[in-house]
Protein backbone atom coordinates (compact mmCIF):
# COMPACT_ATOMS: atom_id res chain seq x y z
CA UNK A 1 0.00 0.00 0.00
CA UNK A 2 1.45 3.43 -0.94
CA UNK A 3 2.21 5.96 1.76
CA UNK A 4 -0.06 8.89 2.53
CA UNK A 5 2.07 11.39 0.64
CA UNK A 6 2.31 9.54 -2.67
CA UNK A 7 -1.19 8.03 -2.65
CA UNK A 8 -3.28 8.87 -5.70
CA UNK A 9 -6.81 7.81 -6.66
CA UNK A 10 -9.27 9.50 -8.94
CA UNK A 11 -12.56 10.73 -7.53
CA UNK A 12 -14.39 8.94 -10.34
CA UNK A 13 -12.94 5.59 -9.33
CA UNK A 14 -13.85 6.16 -5.69
CA UNK A 15 -17.44 7.03 -6.63
CA UNK A 16 -17.77 4.13 -9.08
CA UNK A 17 -16.62 1.60 -6.50
CA UNK A 18 -18.94 3.12 -3.90
CA UNK A 19 -21.90 3.05 -6.29
CA UNK A 20 -21.24 -0.63 -6.95
CA UNK A 21 -21.29 -1.50 -3.26
CA UNK A 22 -24.49 0.49 -2.72
CA UNK A 23 -26.13 -1.22 -5.69
CA UNK A 24 -25.21 -4.71 -4.47
CA UNK A 25 -26.33 -3.97 -0.90
CA UNK A 26 -29.70 -2.62 -2.00
CA UNK A 27 -30.21 -5.58 -4.36
CA UNK A 28 -29.40 -8.14 -1.67
CA UNK A 29 -32.28 -6.86 0.46
CA UNK A 30 -34.94 -8.61 -1.59
CA UNK A 31 -33.14 -11.93 -1.09
CA UNK A 32 -33.93 -11.62 2.61
CA UNK A 33 -37.69 -11.68 1.99
CA UNK A 34 -38.64 -15.36 2.22
CA UNK A 35 -41.84 -17.15 1.34
CA UNK A 36 -43.07 -19.19 4.34
CA UNK A 37 -42.39 -22.92 4.05
CA UNK A 38 -45.35 -25.08 3.06
CA UNK A 39 -46.34 -28.51 1.83
CA UNK A 40 -48.42 -28.55 -1.37
CA UNK A 41 -51.25 -28.56 -2.09
CA UNK A 42 -52.05 -25.29 -0.36
CA UNK A 43 -55.33 -23.42 -0.57
CA UNK A 44 -55.67 -19.86 -1.81
CA UNK A 45 -56.78 -18.76 1.66
CA UNK A 46 -53.67 -20.29 3.22
CA UNK A 47 -51.44 -18.66 0.60
CA UNK A 48 -53.02 -15.29 1.37
CA UNK A 49 -52.58 -15.83 5.10
CA UNK A 50 -48.94 -16.86 4.74
CA UNK A 51 -48.07 -13.88 2.54
CA UNK A 52 -49.70 -11.49 5.00
CA UNK A 53 -48.00 -13.16 7.97
CA UNK A 54 -44.55 -12.09 6.80
CA UNK A 55 -45.47 -8.38 7.02
CA UNK A 56 -42.40 -7.64 9.19
CA UNK A 57 -40.19 -8.69 6.29
CA UNK A 58 -42.01 -6.32 3.93
CA UNK A 59 -41.77 -3.46 6.40
CA UNK A 60 -38.09 -3.96 7.11
CA UNK A 61 -37.35 -4.34 3.39
CA UNK A 62 -38.92 -1.01 2.44
CA UNK A 63 -37.46 0.86 5.43
CA UNK A 64 -33.96 -0.45 4.69
CA UNK A 65 -34.29 0.07 0.91
CA UNK A 66 -35.20 3.70 1.52
CA UNK A 67 -32.42 4.05 4.08
CA UNK A 68 -29.70 2.72 1.76
CA UNK A 69 -30.98 4.92 -1.07
CA UNK A 70 -30.78 7.96 1.19
CA UNK A 71 -27.30 6.92 2.35
CA UNK A 72 -26.24 6.84 -1.30
CA UNK A 73 -27.54 10.39 -1.82
CA UNK A 74 -25.81 11.62 1.32
CA UNK A 75 -22.53 10.02 0.33
CA UNK A 76 -22.78 11.77 -3.04
CA UNK A 77 -23.31 15.05 -1.17
CA UNK A 78 -20.27 14.35 1.01
CA UNK A 79 -18.05 13.78 -2.02
CA UNK A 80 -19.52 16.59 -4.12
CA UNK A 81 -16.66 19.06 -3.62
CA UNK A 82 -13.89 16.52 -3.13
CA UNK A 83 -10.91 17.23 -5.38
CA UNK A 84 -8.11 15.40 -3.60
CA UNK A 85 -8.78 11.78 -2.67
CA UNK A 86 -6.39 10.98 0.16
CA UNK A 87 -5.64 7.63 1.73
CA UNK A 88 -7.61 8.74 4.78
CA UNK A 89 -10.69 9.45 2.66
CA UNK A 90 -10.41 6.06 0.96
CA UNK A 91 -10.00 4.12 4.22
CA UNK A 92 -12.86 5.98 5.89
CA UNK A 93 -15.05 5.35 2.84
CA UNK A 94 -14.16 1.65 2.88
CA UNK A 95 -15.22 1.47 6.52
CA UNK A 96 -18.52 3.09 5.61
CA UNK A 97 -19.09 0.73 2.67
CA UNK A 98 -18.27 -2.34 4.78
CA UNK A 99 -21.06 -1.41 7.19
CA UNK A 100 -23.51 -0.64 4.41
CA UNK A 101 -22.74 -4.02 2.86
CA UNK A 102 -23.45 -5.57 6.28
CA UNK A 103 -26.87 -3.91 6.51
CA UNK A 104 -28.70 -6.64 4.51
CA UNK A 105 -27.69 -9.14 7.19
CA UNK A 106 -29.02 -6.90 9.96
CA UNK A 107 -32.18 -6.60 7.87
CA UNK A 108 -32.44 -10.39 7.63
CA UNK A 109 -32.10 -10.69 11.41
CA UNK A 110 -34.99 -8.28 11.85
CA UNK A 111 -37.04 -9.93 9.12
CA UNK A 112 -36.51 -13.48 10.39
CA UNK A 113 -36.92 -12.84 14.11
CA UNK A 114 -39.64 -10.27 13.64
CA UNK A 115 -39.97 -6.95 15.42
CA UNK A 116 -38.39 -8.15 18.67
CA UNK A 117 -36.29 -6.30 21.24
CA UNK A 118 -33.02 -8.02 20.35
CA UNK A 119 -33.53 -7.67 16.58
CA UNK A 120 -34.36 -3.96 16.84
CA UNK A 121 -31.29 -3.27 19.00
CA UNK A 122 -29.10 -5.25 16.58
CA UNK A 123 -30.44 -3.27 13.63
CA UNK A 124 -30.10 0.00 15.54
CA UNK A 125 -26.51 -0.78 16.52
CA UNK A 126 -25.68 -1.32 12.85
CA UNK A 127 -27.25 2.03 11.95
CA UNK A 128 -25.32 3.72 14.76
CA UNK A 129 -22.02 2.35 13.45
CA UNK A 130 -22.92 3.58 9.96
CA UNK A 131 -23.56 7.06 11.38
CA UNK A 132 -20.15 6.99 13.04
CA UNK A 133 -18.54 5.96 9.76
CA UNK A 134 -20.27 8.78 7.89
CA UNK A 135 -18.87 11.28 10.37
CA UNK A 136 -15.38 9.81 9.92
CA UNK A 137 -15.67 10.25 6.14
CA UNK A 138 -16.86 13.84 6.69
CA UNK A 139 -13.87 14.51 8.93
CA UNK A 140 -11.37 12.97 6.50
CA UNK A 141 -12.76 15.05 3.63
CA UNK A 142 -12.27 18.25 5.63
CA UNK A 143 -8.74 17.17 6.59
CA UNK A 144 -7.95 16.66 2.90
CA UNK A 145 -9.50 20.01 1.99
CA UNK A 146 -8.60 22.60 4.67
CA UNK A 147 -10.45 25.31 2.72
CA UNK A 148 -13.77 23.55 3.08
CA UNK A 149 -16.16 24.35 5.86
CA UNK A 150 -15.95 21.87 8.74
CA UNK A 151 -19.14 22.50 10.68
CA UNK A 152 -21.16 20.50 13.17
CA UNK A 153 -24.44 19.80 11.37
CA UNK A 154 -27.77 18.42 12.50
CA UNK A 155 -27.16 15.68 9.93
CA UNK A 156 -24.04 14.53 11.74
CA UNK A 157 -25.20 14.89 15.32
CA UNK A 158 -28.64 13.34 14.87
CA UNK A 159 -27.41 9.95 13.69
CA UNK A 160 -24.95 9.65 16.56
CA UNK A 161 -27.61 10.39 19.16
CA UNK A 162 -30.96 9.37 17.66
CA UNK A 163 -30.08 5.85 16.54
CA UNK A 164 -28.83 4.75 19.99
CA UNK A 165 -31.87 6.41 21.58
CA UNK A 166 -34.31 4.75 19.18
CA UNK A 167 -32.56 1.41 19.75
CA UNK A 168 -32.98 1.80 23.50
CA UNK A 169 -36.66 2.61 23.06
CA UNK A 170 -36.96 -0.35 20.69
CA UNK A 171 -35.63 -2.67 23.38
CA UNK A 172 -38.73 -1.92 25.47
CA UNK A 173 -41.16 -1.05 22.64
CA UNK A 174 -39.94 -2.84 19.48
CA UNK A 175 -42.56 -1.52 17.06
CA UNK A 176 -41.94 2.06 18.25
CA UNK A 177 -38.23 1.52 17.65
CA UNK A 178 -38.85 0.37 14.08
CA UNK A 179 -41.12 3.34 13.41
CA UNK A 180 -38.38 5.58 14.79
CA UNK A 181 -35.90 4.10 12.31
CA UNK A 182 -38.33 4.87 9.51
CA UNK A 183 -38.79 8.47 10.70
CA UNK A 184 -35.03 8.96 10.73
CA UNK A 185 -34.94 7.78 7.11
CA UNK A 186 -37.62 10.35 6.27
CA UNK A 187 -35.54 13.07 7.94
CA UNK A 188 -32.45 12.22 5.92
CA UNK A 189 -34.53 12.00 2.73
CA UNK A 190 -35.49 15.68 2.86
CA UNK A 191 -33.46 17.63 0.34
CA UNK A 192 -32.67 20.45 2.76
CA UNK A 193 -31.01 17.95 5.11
CA UNK A 194 -29.11 16.33 2.27
CA UNK A 195 -27.83 19.77 1.26
CA UNK A 196 -26.76 20.47 4.84
CA UNK A 197 -23.96 17.91 4.57
CA UNK A 198 -22.46 19.39 1.41
CA UNK A 199 -19.12 20.98 2.09
CA UNK A 200 -18.85 24.53 0.81
CA UNK A 201 -15.77 26.60 0.15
Amino acid sequence: MPGRDDFTLSKGRLESFSDGVFAIAITLLILEVHVPSFQPPISAARQFHDLISIWPQYLVYFVTFATIGIMWLNQHALLKNVVRVTLGVVLANLLLLSLIAFLPFATEVLGRYGVTSVAIVYYGLTMTLISIAYNIVYWQVTVAHPGLKNAVTLWGVLGLTAYPLVSLIGFFLPIVGLVGMGLLAVFYMQSKNVRSVMLEI
